[in-house]
């Protein structure tokens, strides 16, 4: 049966229109494997002897102690970009298959997702480490396959837990919550995590509680959906929650960019994508955290945190611009719409969120006075350029989002070619470009502000900007409207 389940997918890929460009994006994607699988292969030897030989402690232990961290964060990241599995298979339901069939697939499915097999290219390497340097051979290969169960478990949990924000919502609170009390010195989890993880090491037999843990979750995920499996189901579709429609009156301050302004408020209130793409930008508020590590204290990695922390929203929820209104843009441009309008409702939207982000990002002061500052010029470089860019980019992207749709936008291939390429230049290299010119000149300093100022110059020149990229969305504009006729299911 699994046989016919893949020879359909493999016809469905081929017979799909734009094969070709689906194809590259396909290699495309391999080379980012590859090079994850390169760079964590490479971390496990890091971690390895950086916790042996600078902190003389232990690895195998401390990092099982971490790894409560690791896997919670695994659950959130797989909440915000993994795809329902289920969403794939409903195209089955029409076929002779029996619903547990195409369910056993689904899952199976997700096993196989990059969030699994990325994990494998760290936690080998790192096992075969700890076999050169003379630990348990049977407690090594124990301790592999509770953390490949705990994985799976993960895979299983977010099924789960993918129409259930609030759950989520938590999740991250508990998960920052013991982040902090373990950095002040209050309360240290890894002490009680380190024995949990271990156990499988010192004792094989303590294996089979994460294996039926997986299995649990499994089964339980497997029941979720053979009940739910309807291609009417609201499990496969989002509810159509009624919502008390709000004036937002107080937007009018801006004109006729309110009435676009108050159109993209109601679609964050009202639709989960949208709440996603917001709650995605505040993660990006820590995303930081992973770089106040010695190893990592380099000017350029202030840089990229700088503009990562404070454009975390920019990023999350601009880059689909225009795409958000792709199910009504062709209807909307038959009305007499004036496109810099448009535009400008947007750039407000992701500037506001930039400007909310510096101040929420303030608690990285504790850390060091120049993380904050690489922050407060990297939001005013977002402000000043990276906003505008994102816009741009929107005019050659061109990805149709479904908000009627589970699946996430991510990956899609319409979102892929050579301009949008060129456009990470501006976002990424130039702003690093420039604090190397600073750094030349005079200082770190003199480096951060030159980035400040290039921000306050293309926040000067807006309305220039704005012209420009008009005319750029006018040109584009058939392309576009032939592209958003192509839904995402």
């Amino acid at each position: 049966m699994f046989k016919k389940f893949i020879y359909l997918q493999w016809q469905s890929f081929f017979r799909a229109a734009g094969v070709a460009t689906k194809l590259a994006q396909k290699i495309l994607i391999g080379f980012v494997w590859a090079y994850f699988a390169f760079v964590l292969s490479g971390l496990a030897f890091i971690v390895f002897f950086t916790i042996q030989n600078d902190f003389d402690l232990d690895p195998l232990p401390t990092v099982s102690g971490f790894l409560v961290y690791t896997f919670v964060i695994w659950v959130v990241i797989r909440y915000f970009i993994q795809k329902m599995p289920m969403v794939h298979v409903l195209p089955l339901l029409a076929l002779p298959f029996s619903k547990k069939s195409i369910v056993h697939f689904g899952l199976a499915k997700s096993v196989i997702s990059f969030f699994n097999i990325i994990n494998l290219f760290f936690f080998i390497p790192f096992g075969f480490i700890l076999f050169k340097e003379d630990y348990s051979l049977w407690g090594v290969v124990s301790w592999w396959v509770s953390i490949g169960c705990v994985i799976l478990t993960t895979n299983f949990l977010n099924v789960l837990l993918n129409s259930q924000d609030k759950l989520l919502l938590i999740a991250a609170v508990i998960l920052f919550g013991l982040f902090g009390l373990q950095y002040y010195e209050i309360f240290d989890i890894t002490d009680f995590s380190e024995p949990i993880f271990m156990a499988p090491y010192h004792q094989p037999s303590w294996a089979l509680v994460p294996i039926a843990l997986m299995l649990f979750s499994y089964r339980w995920s497997f029941n979720h959906f053979l009940k739910k499996l309807y291609l009417d189901s609201n499990e496969m579709h989002p509810k159509n929650e009624v919502q008390r429609a709000t004036e937002l009156k107080w937007l009018d301050v801006f004109g006729r960019t309110s009435f676009f302004l108050k159109n993209d408020i109601r679609l964050i209130v009202r639709n989960k994508r949208a709440r996603m793409a917001v709650w995605m930008g505040f993660a990006f508020l820590f995303y930081g955290l992973i770089f106040m590590m010695d190893i990592y204290d380099y000017p350029v990695t202030k840089v990229f945190v700088g503009i990562f922390v404070s454009g975390g929203f920019l990023f999350s929820f601009g880059q689909f611009v225009p795409s958000w209104d792709s199910s009504y843009y062709p209807l909307m441009m038959t009305q007499n719409v004036p496109y810099k309008e448009y535009l400008k409702s947007k750039w407000w939207l992701v500037v506001v969120g930039t400007l909310v982000s510096i101040p929420l990002a303030s608690f990285y002061i504790f850390f060091s006075w120049e993380s904050y500052l690489a922050i407060i010029a990297g939001g005013i470089y977002n402000i000043g350029i990276n906003a505008h860019v994102v816009l741009l980019s929107g005019a050659y992207t061109r990805t149709p989002i479904n908000l009627n749709s589970m699946q996430q936008a991510f990956g899609d291939k319409k979102s892929f070619n050579l301009k949008t390429v060129l456009l990470v230049i501006p976002k990424l290299l130039l702003p690093v470009f420039i604090f190397y010119i600073g750094v030349l000149v005079h200082t770190k300093l003199m480096g951060y502000v030159l980035i400040a100022l290039v921000g306050v110059l293309g926040f000067a020149l807006r309305n220039l900007v704005f012209g420009w990229i008009e005319k750029v969305y006018q040109e584009e504009k058939y392309q576009t409207l032939s592209a958003y006729k192509q839904k995402n299911i």
